[in-house]
């Protein structure tokens, strides 16, 4: 049986069936949910297809029904083919789909939430950039996908994904260590590169409050999708060169759930603490 409940215990599956991680997801997923080895492949593709079709498709005239979103993902796009951004041609790809995403999920188009709606951008970002960037094929984009969606469950499972629950470290700090960990892998790491690419991402998102201006997941949603993307990229990185976590992946995880108990109900999605009171908001509304 495949079932793990720790990155702990998903690592310890990995080693002793001789097993790559998204293998063991995988089968995990068939036994949880009764499908067969084709429709498990078959939804986890259509929900990348989907990802690389809400990409492919923004539109950069739309704007949100609050007016406050849309159009950012064009100007990041502008100032990319000018080959201004320092960042170099790959990071900049990351942070233009990132918010292109976000944006899409404002103006109500088509998105896939990874793991919510609003962390939608930075699970796409990373994959899409990668896999354009190195011509990789959609079969080794869903292995991705699936390492991806491991990560996610034991997160949700121990601590939590909704900000109204635990804060935005609960959404882009989760959408962020399922990206690492998902790069980690594209880039041919262990299943230890790949656990320590996920607890260094989410170390550094641990106490991001949840403040939507007006309650609305636009403002600062959207950006933070573009910052936790590239947080994903850095994290999966340093964990490919050997770097580890000095902070078990999995105590990491239980942190987060521990400081997101902390947080006061202002902080978590209510849209009456954080940016979401300031003068600025209250200005930005007016507008």
């Amino acid at each position: 049986m495949f079932y793990y409940h720790t990155l702990k215990e998903l690592e310890d599956l990995v080693n002793e069936n001789k097993l790559e991680v998204w293998q063991v997801v995988e089968q995990s997923d068939m036994e949880e949910n009764g499908r067969t080895k084709e429709q498990s492949y078959e939804k986890m593709l259509n929900m990348y297809l989907a990802m690389k079709e809400a990409d492919k498709n923004y539109n950069g005239n739309l704007k949100s029904a609050s007016k406050r979103a849309g159009g950012d993902g064009e100007k990041i796009h502008r100032y990319n083919v000018a080959n201004k951004n320092i960042c170099g041609k790959f990071i900049g790809n990351v942070m233009e789909k990132a918010i292109k995403m976000g944006e899409s999920n404002a103006c109500m188009r088509r998105i896939v939430a990874a793991p919510t709606a609003g962390a939608c951008g930075v699970l796409p970002a990373v994959l899409i950039s990668y896999q354009e960037e190195y011509n990789l094929s959609n079969d080794e984009m869903v292995k991705a996908m699936y390492v991806a969606a491991g990560i996610g469950k034991v997160i949700a499972e121990n601590a939590f994904i909704a900000g109204a629950a635990g804060g935005c470290q609960a959404e882009i700090g989760s959408a962020s260590a399922m990206a690492a960990g998902a790069l980690a892998f594209l880039q041919k790491g262990t299943v230890k590169q790949i656990v320590n690419a996920t607890a260094l991402s989410l170390k550094n998102m641990l106490g991001l409050t949840c403040d939507p201006v007006k309650g609305l997941v636009e403002v600062p949603c959207i950006k933070r999708n573009s910052y936790g993307a590239v947080n994903a990229v850095t994290s999966a990185q340093l964990a490919m060169a050997g770097i580890e976590s000095a902070i078990t992946p999995d105590d990491v995880i239980d942190s987060m759930r521990r400081i997101g108990n902390s947080m006061p109900a202002c902080l978590k999605e209510t849209g009456t603490g954080g940016l979401a009171v300031t003068e600025s908001a209250n200005k930005y509304l007016e507008k």
